[in-house]
């Protein structure tokens, strides 16, 4: 089943049940794939990849959030947002655990047996090309540092 598709499941399911976080979290993941099909990039058209870039997008202003609100006290928003976080991890692809994106950073430095000060350039342009949306750029970035310096 497509993203969008569950997604519209699941708002219907939400409705039904009367939980309104999740209504109100999935009801603004929808408006925002709906805005960002709109953009002139994604030409007008919904896939995978669309709701998972927006829904990435989405997690990342709440892990922003809740620390703002962690450092302003405000723990039950923190919690909300939390919650909210929660919901839209479940339109992400699992993360990759930091054994599988080092061993992807190995085949990398591998194919492209990188020498000299753009070493690291190299390496993490074709390794956040390999693992786009799979591992954080920060993660990959730390594997290629390790690996490079051994």
């Amino acid at each position: 089943m497509a993203l969008y598709d569950r997604l519209q499941t699941e708002l219907v399911e939400a409705r039904r049940r009367r939980d309104e976080l999740t209504l109100n979290t999935l009801s603004l993941l929808k408006s925002e794939i709906v805005r960002a099909s709109k953009e002139a990039d994604a030409g007008g058209s919904i896939d995978d990849a669309l709701v998972e870039r927006v829904a990435r997008k989405e997690v990342k202003r709440r892990q922003d959030a809740i620390e703002a609100y962690h450092k302003g006290g405000r723990e039950d928003a923190a919690k909300r947002e939390e919650a909210e976080m929660g919901l839209l991890r479940g339109y992400l692809p699992a993360a990759m655990s930091s054994e599988q994106v080092e061993s992807e950073v190995r085949a990398v430095i591998a194919e492209l047996k990188p020498s000299g000060p753009n070493a690291f350039g190299a390496v993490m342009k074709a390794a956040t090309a390999r693992l786009a949306g799979r591992a954080e750029g920060a993660q990959v970035a730390a594997a290629a540092r390790k690996l490079l310096a051994s």
